[in-house]
């Protein structure tokens, strides 16, 4: 499926400058979604060109088709990872998505009740202030509630904003079945999938 609009390269000298503000937001974690840190083996619609990575002490296992394919969707996408400091060297060129993505990061100074609240209070921030539609895709932070007892999913499903909150599963990471759902969905939205 090609895409008029690709999330992951600059834009062309004929492509107006804000072409990126028409686009929706793509929030995209790492581990559980790019990298099956519970890896238990293949299972029906995941990626089979996984292959193994060492960063920071870890074992990733990243898939190239997997980049390859969100980098066509019609979207800007944004990090939202605690390997944010190191994107670019331990995750992108792996799996195929470009250096220099934005990151919504944690905000240095600013505590977080839990690990992945870090990551509500960006995306909220960022959506609230560009109000766009957006996709988010984290395995475990849209269910962590913030001081006030609200979990990222029920934030969104009470914003006007259209939206796909998805949490796909850590044993094998984000599947060609859940990228082709995302891909019914934009298209619904009418973006050019």
């Amino acid at each position: 499926m090609e895409s008029s609009a690709v999330s992951s390269s600059p834009p062309d000298p004929g492509t107006p400058a804000n072409v990126h503000q028409l686009l929706p937001l793509l929030f995209l974690d790492v581990d559980g979604v790019l990298n099956p840190y519970a890896w238990d083996g293949p299972r029906p619609g995941a990626f089979a060109d996984f292959s193994l990575h060492e960063a920071r002490g870890f074992q990733l296992r990243l898939s190239p088709a997997m980049g390859a394919r969100l980098a066509r969707l019609p979207t800007e996408i944004r990090w939202a990872t605690t390997w944010s400091d190191t994107i670019d060297r331990d995750v992108a060129p792996f799996v195929g998505l470009p250096s220099g993505l934005q990151v919504a990061a944690r905000v240095p100074g600013e505590v977080a009740e839990a690990l992945t609240n870090w990551k509500f209070a960006q995306v909220r921030r960022i959506v609230e202030e560009e109000q766009r539609p957006f996709v988010w895709l984290d395995d475990d932070a849209l269910d962590w509630p913030d001081a006030h007892g609200t979990t990222p999913r029920r934030w969104a499903a009470g914003l006007e904003l259209p939206n796909f909150c998805y949490a796909p599963d850590p044993c094998c990471g984000l599947t060609e079945h859940d990228l082709a759902a995302i891909e019914r969905w934009l298209s619904e939205l009418g973006a050019p999938c």
